[in-house]
C-alpha cells in the first residue's frame, strides 16, 4: 500500500523519462492491482568496477515493508535463499504485466556461499535476478560500522554513510504503519546464520538476525533510464 510520506511529488509531465527524476522521489507502480509506492535510490551504475553494466538504470525500493518473511530456513547462502525464491517467483509475478514486463535482468554483487565459506562475487559473475534485497554496502553500512558486512556493494546516492541520526532516518521504513526492521542481502562473513538488517531506528549493524526468524521484506529493482511516468508518477506500461 502507499506508505505515509513527507516526500512530495514534483509535477512532471506525463511521459517523463525515470531517469530525469532525483534520488528520493516516489514513483507509483502496482502490486496485485494495488498502487504502491517506490523510492528512487539511484540513478545509473553505482560502481561500473563492481556492477555488471545491466545495473545501470533507475533503482527503485519499496518505500515500505511489503511483508515479514524466513530469509532462509537453513543457513545464509543468499544465492540459494528462500528469499530469493521467492522474490524472483510469487512477489515478481504480483506485479502488474506493464509494470512487470519493465524490471530489467540484472548481475548484482553478492557474497557467494554460506558465511565463512564464501566470497563476494560481483561484476559479469554477480547473481543474476530480476528482484533483490539490497545490500549494507548500498544503504551506507561499511566494515568500519562491522567487520563482518561483506563488501557486496557500493553506496546507492540516496542512502548517506554510516550510522548516524541522517543516514540511520533515511532507512527507516513502516509496516502497516508502524516502523519496523527489514532484511538486506548481506550474510555474516564469519557466520552460517546471520543476516544484516536495518532495524526500526534505521542502523542495526550490529544487531544481525538469523535467516530462519522472520524480518520485514523491501524488495529493490531496477528500470531501464528510459521507463516512463505519467503526472502523478505512476510508472506507464509499456
Amino acid at each position: 500500500m502507499i506508505g505515509d510520506t513527507n516526500v512530495k511529488a514534483m509535477p512532471v509531465k506525463p511521459g517523463t523519462e525515470v531517469d530525469t527524476l532525483e534520488a528520493g522521489a516516489l514513483v507509483k507502480g502496482n502490486i496485485q492491482g494495488t498502487p504502491w509506492e517506490w523510492k528512487i535510490v539511484h540513478q545509473g551504475n553505482p560502481d561500473p568496477a563492481m556492477y555488471d553494466a545491466s545495473c545501470g538504470g533507475c533503482w527503485l525500493l519499496l518505500e515500505n515493508i511489503h511483508s515479514q518473511r524466513v530469509w532462509d530456513a537453513t543457513n545464509n547462502d543468499y544465492k540459494n535463499s528462500d528469499i530469493q525464491a521467492w522474490l524472483n517467483g510469487d512477489f515478481f509475478n504480483m506485479l502488474d504485466a506493464g509494470f512487470r514486463n519493465q524490471v530489467k535482468q540484472v548481475k548484482i554483487p553478492y557474497y557467494n556461499g554460506p558465511g565463512g565459506s564464501g566470497s563476494v562475487v560481483s561484476g559479469a559473475g554477480g547473481l543474476s535476478c530480476k528482484i533483490f534485497l539490497l545490500g549494507g554496502y548500498e544503504v551506507g553500512f561499511t566494515a568500519s560500522d562491522n567487520s563482518d558486512i561483506p563488501h557486496d556493494g557500493a553506496k546507492l546516492s540516496y542512502f548517506d554513510s554510516g550510522t548516524g541520526s541522517a543516514a540511520n532516518n533515511k532507512r527507516i521504513a513502516k509496516y502497516n504503519g508502524s516502523t519496523a526492521s527489514w532484511r538486506l542481502r548481506s550474510s555474516s562473513s564469519s557466520q552460517t546464520n546471520n543476516v544484516f538488517h536495518v532495524n526500526a531506528s534505521g542502523n542495526g549493524i550490529n544487531d544481525m538476525l538469523w535467516s530462519k526468524f522472520t524480518d520485514g521484506i523491501r524488495p529493490a529493482l531496477i528500470l531501464p533510464s528510459t521507463a516512463l511516468v505519467d503526472d502523478e508518477l505512476n510508472i506507464l506500461a509499456v
